[in-house]
């Protein structure tokens, strides 16, 4: 018979307490996170949008 290791529930307290703490800081993150990424998306498109311009010779 295969020997099973004993549950340690301290250790499984803290792990869930830092799933917890985990989650919880993304939760509290997130909308700054979109609003980074949106206004990244937005600056990138208007750099394109620019270097198309000045590729086509077109006037900036």
């Amino acid at each position: 018979m295969l020997g099973t290791k004993s549950r340690n529930n301290a250790a499984l307290l803290w792990s869930v307490f830092s799933i917890v703490i985990a989650l919880g800081s993304i939760a509290y993150c997130f909308p700054h996170i979109t609003d980074l990424a949106s206004n990244g998306i937005a600056r990138t498109t208007r750099t394109v949008t620019y270097f198309i311009q000045i590729i086509k010779g077109g006037t900036v």
